[in-house]
């Protein structure tokens, strides 16, 4: 219950940060000197997440308790011993000989907000405070952030790479050290990397659709063509458990309603419908359905979610970026209007918490 109630409290800053942004939004279409407010606000609510996040509980977080353990292992160590990633267990280590844990949390929460924040802004410039409001409403946004601690971090630098992909417009020293980075933070993230290499070659969305919708088939009659790998897939992935989206009455079917199918038909419509022509989001897509498609094959075991974040954690580019970047789509006062949007979404999705 104690953790139930953290999480409520973070929704009610949130409901502030969204009204706040809503104004200034509608702000925006009055006057020009809306973008020092709006990035103010988001350093300000970034940096209370941060905190709030960072000087939690033992008890908040069922893995949180498990990251102590593997601090004090640390702490009594002489030297450095790679336990499973090299790069958070390196942190682990030099926080452990020189600071506290609490430090290592906020470490670990900063690492997971701003990389993030950082990357959508690289991608949609002004707008980024729209895919970032979108990240942090998303359903796995806080269980990555106080539970699976490590593979929200290593996703949050993914997207950092993404962001110096697309503003290098080419695979840079940088921008390749950043995906180095989140793999070595947390090997899950060597998975979507090696689909976005895939996805550099092969490049036709229809094709790549059709077997997305073909593992849709093989989920319904329950036709596992990939349980021999199951184990090479659960050594690369984190215990997520049920905690991984929070709400414990959430299947793997509706968190693929969320997830798969919204994300996935919204850019193919607008790939092969729309003739939206962007190789950087048509590259996106081919390797969010790829990477999806494993997941979808093993929706009914347990393994299931287990990978689906693989994917997942790029939704808000995915859903965002046809929107705001070049658009098929003539929208009058789009920035009000996805705002709003969001807020209506978040609402939704919170309101068994916030009710409590």
């Amino acid at each position: 219950m104690g953790e139930l109630f953290y999480i409520q409290e973070y929704y009610y800053y949130v409901i502030v940060f969204i009204l706040f942004l809503l104004a200034l939004s509608f702000y925006s279409y009055l006057g020009n000197k809306w973008k020092i407010p709006v990035n103010l606000s988001v350093l300000i609510f970034s940096i209370l997440t941060v905190n709030y996040f960072g000087t939690r509980d033992l008890m908040i977080g069922t893995d949180t308790a498990t990251y102590n353990r593997a601090f004090q292992f640390y702490e009594q160590s002489h030297v450095f011993v790679i336990r499973k990633d090299p790069f958070f267990d390196f942190i682990n280590f030099i926080f452990a000989k020189y600071f506290d844990f609490q430090a290592l949390l906020i470490f670990c929460a900063f690492l997971y907000v701003f990389p993030a924040y950082i990357g959508f802004k690289k991608i949609f410039k002004n707008e980024g405070f729209l895919v970032f409001l979108l990240f942090i409403i998303s359903p796995y946004f806080v269980a990555w952030g106080i539970n699976v601690m490590r593979s929200g971090v290593a996703a949050s630098l993914f997207l950092y790479g993404l962001g110096l992909f697309y503003s290098e417009k080419r695979l840079s020293w940088k921008s390749s050290l950043v995906f180095v980075a989140g793999v070595l933070f947390h090997f899950s993230m060597l998975i979507p990397l090696l689909f976005f290499i895939i996805a550099r070659y092969i490049k036709k969305t229809k094709v790549i659709f059709l077997f997305w919708l073909g593992s849709i088939f093989l989920a319904f009659v329950n036709f596992n063509i990939i349980a021999g790998v199951i184990p090479i897939i659960e050594s690369f992935t984190t215990r997520v458990g049920e905690y991984a989206t929070f709400e414990s009455d959430r299947n793997a079917w509706n968190n693929f309603m969320i997830f798969g199918l919204l994300p996935v038909v919204f850019g193919v419509y607008n790939v092969v419908v729309k003739k939206y022509s962007d190789d950087f989001y048509k590259w996106l897509l081919n390797s969010y359905m790829l990477i999806h498609i494993p997941y979808i094959i093993l929706i009914n075991t347990h393994f299931a979610l287990r990978i689906g974040y693989l994917a997942e954690f790029m939704m808000p580019i995915l859903l965002l970026f046809p929107l705001i970047i070049n658009s098929p789509l003539k929208i009058e006062y789009k920035r009000l209007k996805i705002a709003f949007l969001l807020f209506m979404v978040f609402m939704v999705k919170a309101y068994k918490i916030l009710i409590v």
